[in-house]
């Protein structure tokens, strides 16, 4: 049944791709098809138990069929123009491989494949999860429910509504470890485990749009080998879980504002919504990408195109809806009111530039950012080359440092918060910075030139 049901998440996600446009790489409709499609299911598990349906192995499985047929049903009405366009997409095209290409990709499937079986040997054992997501997972698959778990009473636990509470946090990654429960996995680690192999797939295929395939393998290596985040990425915590939406859903938009096809804007939208249906600080990315599109529009004046992004908030709503109907909630921890703490933001600021600086936590890739932001510096001013994508990385980052801030620690120190949290929210930057440091102008040409000599010292 684990089986049937992986299959039937993935299926989901990939059609779900493919009603945007079928016009997507194949590494694209891969990679994107597990996160796409278990936000979809996780979505439709909270409004079965919304609707006072038990969360069981024939409900949430008929849920999955049910959102199957609805997209079988939209693309059906659109069937000449996927029939026509796989028709001719099923060949593989090996005209553009190389020995760099191929020495990449063997290293990234070498070490992937460890992490991957690292990920699925171990139990869970970290402490948040063991605290919080893995255990409320657990929970709910053998209570069939997430509004009246017996973990969130107050009888059980008196200080379930204190101030960090595990019952306000967004339910993404507690719902698919409920859903993998209920299907007979004797762990939650399948889900983190395909989250990661997906990230890197779906990086891939963006990036191979822009760069080709060389440039993509090679970006893809170093994502891939992030010290802290392949460390994390066998964990059972939602913080590479979230960065694979969460920088997806950015490089798609900025893909959209460089190329100009819808299918883009769409996607990113729908990658934005799982981003903050799996973790609630992930407002802040579609904060920054709805700041740019308004740029856009401002420019453009095409006011429409705020609207998928802007469609990205409904998961907040859905899940603050199920709170209100299930009574979760916890002490307020968000200062509203402007103020002034210098010990406070000195605090934040001395953690944020040690990261910056710290190769043993992110690996090369803030260098990597710096050196191609200087680089490109003459381009970027000129011909405004990746700008939209730089602006979306510094508004999200200046946005989150405003969360850090704003937050009242009233269940940890700060010290801790930044040490642990918020250094882990940075796994959602690397991708995109690696990114943009490899498909800046010179990026390109480099490589672009790199894959015309291979190919023809080959021939």
């Amino acid at each position: 049944m684990l089986v049937l049901g992986t299959v039937l998440v993935i299926a989901i996600g990939f059609l779900a791709v493919n009603c945007i446009s079928v016009k997507f790489t194949w590494s694209e409709k891969i990679g994107l098809a597990f996160p796409v499609g278990i936000g979809l299911q996780t979505m439709m598990m909270l409004i079965i138990n919304l609707l006072k349906i038990k969360l069981i192995t024939a409900s949430v499985m008929l849920g999955g069929v049910l959102i199957l047929l609805l997209l079988l049903s939209f693309l059906y009405k659109r069937r000449d123009g996927v029939i026509m366009y796989y028709k001719k997409a099923v060949r593989i095209d090996t005209s553009n491989c190389n020995l760099v290409w191929c020495f990449f990709i063997v290293l990234i499937a070498y070490f992937e494949y460890m992490n991957f079986t690292k990920c699925m040997y171990f139990p869970t054992f970290d402490r948040d999860s063991l605290a919080g997501f893995d255990t409320i997972g657990y929970v709910m698959a053998k209570e069939h429910t997430f509004r009246n778990l017996s973990i969130f009473q107050q009888s059980y636990m008196p200080h379930i509504h204190d101030a960090g509470s595990y019952m306000t946090y967004a339910p993404m990654v507690q719902l698919s470890y409920a859903f993998v429960y209920l299907l007979g996995a004797e762990t939650s680690k399948l889900v983190p485990a395909l989250m990661y192999l997906s990230l890197l797939i779906a990086f891939y295929g963006s990036m191979q749009r822009v760069t080709g395939p060389t440039g993509a393998a090679v970006a893809t290596f170093f994502v891939l080998i992030t010290p802290e985040m392949i460390a994390f990425s066998s964990l059972s915590a939602t913080n590479v879980i979230h960065a694979a939406t969460a920088s997806s859903g950015i490089i798609y938009i900025a893909l959209w504002l460089k190329c100009r096809e819808r299918k883009d804007l769409y996607l990113g939208s729908l990658l934005l919504a799982v981003n903050i249906w799996t973790r609630s600080e992930g407002i802040v990315f579609i904060g920054a990408a709805l700041a740019v599109v308004f740029a856009d529009v401002l420019r453009n004046r095409h006011w429409k195109d705020l609207l998928p992004v802007a469609a990205a908030l409904f998961p907040a709503f859905l899940w603050a809806v199920f709170s209100w109907v299930s009574g979760f909630y916890a002490e307020n921890i968000v200062i509203f009111r402007p103020y002034w703490d210098a010990e406070k933001a000195g605090v934040i600021w001395a953690f944020m530039k040690a990261y910056y600086k710290d190769t043993q936590f992110f690996g090369w890739t803030v260098m990597a950012f710096s050196l191609s932001l200087l680089a490109n510096g003459w381009f970027l001013l000129k011909r405004k080359d990746n700008l939209a994508l730089l602006a979306m990385v510094v508004i999200s980052l200046a946005f989150y440092v405003m969360v850090l801030y704003q937050i009242d620690y009233k269940w940890d120190s700060i010290q801790n918060v930044l040490a642990y949290s918020a250094k882990r929210f940075f796994f959602c930057f690397i991708p995109m910075m690696w990114f943009y440091a490899l498909s800046n102008h010179w990026a390109r040409m480099l490589f672009g030139r790199l894959d015309s000599f291979l190919l023809l010292e080959e021939k």
